[in-house]
């Protein structure tokens, strides 16, 4: 093959043909809506089981710790750090108010995603890769009424381990085409920018929400591109 015609495959072979979107906070303002709410019920709970702190103080550190942990590793802290009779009671508690809050009938698209979604779909197999509980996520997808955009939808466990880098293969496996094809975009370093970097995709950080601050811990956590607001989506990426 000459080098002409490798570096044709080359721009061939890197053309997206899959693009994948996280929920919360990338399609949801999650932080904005949801967040508030569901921490003021978690540290509740953990209250009424004897944690040794005041609710300001809970609400305080969760806020502290959100940028960069998981919640279950937030309650765990906070429990650690105040203490607590019932250390195991009061983190279940907390993370079960916590991730199954109470979902409105309707809940808004953050700006311009409605619009990101009908241009992309025109040209792209669009997926939907969340992690959650699946009743909450599913009511969320229901109340945003985006289900008929998607290809498929993945609702992974991360409590038993799930990582999104499940869905991303499965993903390939699906449309037979190389990772380099899929990019992933998300609001997550950790997660959805970490697992799709892992396989091989690019990806598209959407800094948005509670988590902006996090800090990159591995190489695969730098993504190739970095959006504020989904008006500079397809421009970004050039899609």
């Amino acid at each position: 093959m000459s080098t002409n015609q490798r570096s044709l495959q080359d721009s061939e072979d890197t053309k997206y043909k899959s693009i994948v979107f996280d929920l919360d906070d990338t399609l949801l303002d999650t932080s904005g809506l949801l967040v508030p709410m569901a921490s003021m019920k978690a540290c509740k709970a953990m209250i009424d089981v004897g944690l040794n702190c005041t609710f300001e103080d809970c609400m305080k550190m969760r806020h502290q710790l959100a940028a960069d942990q998981s919640h279950t590793e937030i309650f765990t802290k906070i429990v650690d750090h105040f203490g607590c009779p019932l250390p195991g009671k009061a983190i279940h508690d907390a993370l079960e108010v916590f991730y199954n809050p109470a979902i409105p009938e309707n809940l808004p698209l953050m700006p311009g995603a409605i619009e990101n979604l009908i241009h992309l779909g025109k040209n792209y197999s669009i997926f939907l890769v969340t992690m959650g509980s699946e009743s909450a996520q599913r009511n969320k997808i229901r109340a945003l009424k985006i289900e008929k955009f998607f290809k498929k939808i993945y609702i992974l466990n991360g409590f038993i381990g799930e990582k999104k880098q499940i869905a991303f293969s499965d993903i390939l496996n699906i449309q037979k085409h190389s990772p380099l094809q899929l990019l992933s975009i998300g609001n997550r370093l950790s997660s959805e920018i970490r697992d799709a970097k892992r396989i091989g995709s690019e990806t598209c950080y959407f800094a948005h929400g509670e988590h902006v601050g996090e800090m990159a811990l591995y190489p695969e956590d730098h993504p190739d591109f970095t959006i504020f607001h989904h008006k500079d989506l397809i421009r970004t990426c050039g899609l």
